[in-house]
């Protein structure tokens, strides 16, 4: 073997270990083993200069041979960036000091399966059997990361008051008002039990069991906590039990729910008025009264602003309302709505109305196909005269025609203006952002396990993931995609060699993100040459 410097396309010398041989009919031949990066970086960097007096004093006894270098193996190091963060919180001192009799570092098992989630997905046994592809995680056993998950199951609310009080007093925040929404998580699988259950998939995946999952966020887009539920359980019957635990968990004082219109009950919101909170919810116009449509429909008080996307109109409204409690008590109730109507919604749901008409008119030339479809979709139009008889529906088309463009908020707090109103709502979007990061980004799906522990221990791993990549992405201040900064982890590795029997470690070259990650966190590159026993993660 022999080192070998070869100038690429863009005139840059490069260094590489080159293996030397003949080939079958005797010519001399190379082999080019692994590169050692730039020629000006690594001629300057101690290390070389230190193996350079090394192969001197070598040379001066006797002929230096570097057939003593071994092969180089790739390893990942980016769990690097997510050690400072995962410090930020002092988690080893959290872990190892649980109660439960464990017998091994528990505290690194949970890092790597986090960290290696956040860098690529993968089943626990899979995470087991590449484990010596990260560095620092070679003598953790598949045991290892069954026992953490049953720790993770057993110190979830744990987790979850620790990481709140830690978050709002390390980094200043405050809670005031929070963005609730529940989301469907599917397994590819047709069996029931306690927890997986069929009901209305939001992933499009009718034919498998689910579960549902309920999400609070903060104003800033970081997780507060979260609560699984049967997966037949109702949007609706979600978000009070999830809240009753919090409540008596946290302090939180007075906040304000933020969530969309399928937790909007009558008694949805007069619990979260006892439970002393707030609430800023998506309202069903077309189950509205009689008398608030009379005036959703009166074309006097709005405010209107012209947009580049056409005319937006708004007005605020009061809504009084009766119901009876859970012990029958007759109760009242008014709220501030905010109704507004866009141009643009208008065209989209005219657009999204004529496509569920022409499906309901192919439906019409299939009635046998009818009777078993649910309301949804194109059945939305279709009206039944006699069994085994339809018509389209001329006035449920008529009546949604009225509806074009309108949209309405309801809330509680009569101290904030409308627009104030309208903007939290808006922002919904960072829990929707939050599922999508957590589904695809992270891949919370699939699910690979099959016991109702170990999907719970598996989503608080998949909770931890998503609390340290939205830290990432605000030390990039939002700049860069979660996807982007998945690349960026995983591009950060070294090339592991030996030469007489002492181990170093190369640092390849990282893109763009990953560098402005060590910056943005602050953290120290290595040299470009490193002994591994002066290595640190």
């Amino acid at each position: 073997m022999f080192l070998k410097v070869v100038r690429s396309a863009q005139n840059i010398d490069y260094v590489y270990v080159v293996e030397g041989y003949r080939d079958s009919s005797g010519r001399t031949k190379h082999k080019y083993l692994f590169s050692l990066g730039k020629l000006e970086d690594f001629l300057q960097t101690p290390s070389f200069q230190k193996l350079a007096r090394r192969a001197l004093g070598y040379a001066s006894e006797r002929k230096f041979d570097l057939k003593n270098i071994t092969e180089g193996k790739v390893l990942y190091w980016g769990h690097c960036l997510i050690k400072k963060l995962w410090d930020k919180f002092d988690f080893d001192r959290f872990f190892n000091e649980s109660k439960s009799k464990v017998r091994f570092d528990i505290a690194k098992a949970v890092f790597y399966m986090v960290a290696r989630h956040m860098m690529l997905s993968d089943s626990k046994l899979g995470m087991y059997e590449t484990r010596i592809d990260f560095l620092g995680f070679e003598g953790i056993g598949i045991n290892h990361l069954y026992r953490a998950l049953d720790v993770l199951v057993d110190r979830k609310e744990e987790i979850e008051d620790y990481l709140f009080r830690a978050r709002y007093d390390l980094f200043n925040s405050k809670v005031d008002v929070v963005f609730y929404d529940v989301t469907t998580i599917y397994f590819e699988s047709q069996s029931e039990d306690v927890l997986r259950k069929y009901g209305f998939s939001k992933d499009g995946k009718p034919g498998c069991v689910q579960i549902v999952l309920g999400l609070l966020i903060d104003m800033e887009g970081f997780p507060i906590g979260y609560e699984i539920f049967p997966g037949n359980t109702f949007d609706g019957k979600t978000l009070i039990p999830f809240l009753d635990k919090l409540s008596k968990r946290f302090s939180l004082g007075k906040i304000i729910i933020v969530a969309d219109r399928g937790i909007n009950s009558k008694l949805n919101l007069l619990k979260l008025r006892q439970l002393g909170m707030g609430y800023i919810v998506g309202m069903k116009l077309k189950n509205a009264s009689e008398s608030l449509l009379k005036e959703v429909f009166d074309s006097t008080g709005y405010k209107e602003i012209t947009t580049s996307e056409g005319v937006f109109r708004y007005k605020t409204l009061k809504q009084r309302f009766r119901l009876r409690d859970e012990g029958g008590r007759l109760q009242e109730i008014e709220d501030t709505v905010v109704v507004s109507y866009s141009e643009k919604r208008a065209n989209s749901d005219r657009a999204e109305r004529q496509r569920l008409i022409e499906k309901a008119l192919r439906l019409l030339e299939n009635p046998s196909t009818i009777e078993a479809l649910n309301r949804r979709g194109g059945k939305k139009y279709i009206k039944a005269e006699k069994r085994g008889k339809y018509i389209l529906d001329e006035k449920a088309i008529e009546r949604d025609i009225a509806f074009d463009g309108y949209y309405a908020i309801q809330s509680s707090e009569e101290n904030l203006k409308a627009e104030q109103i309208v903007e939290a709502y808006h922002r919904l979007w960072k829990v929707e952002e939050s599922f999508r990061i957590m589904k695809h980004s992270l891949e919370i799906r699939p699910v690979y396990h099959w016991k109702e522990q170990r999907i719970k221990g598996h989503l608080v791993v998949c909770f931890l993931s998503f609390l340290f990549m939205r830290m990432l992405e605000e030390a990039l201040s939002d700049r860069v995609s979660v996807d982007k900064i998945k690349e960026a982890l995983r591009s950060i590795t070294v090339t592991e060699f030996s030469i007489d029997d002492i181990k170093y470690y190369l640092r390849n070259k990282m893109d763009k993100v990953a560098k402005e990650l060590f910056r943005a966190l602050k953290v120290a590159l290595p040299e470009h040459i490193t002994e591994a026993e002066k290595f640190r993660i």
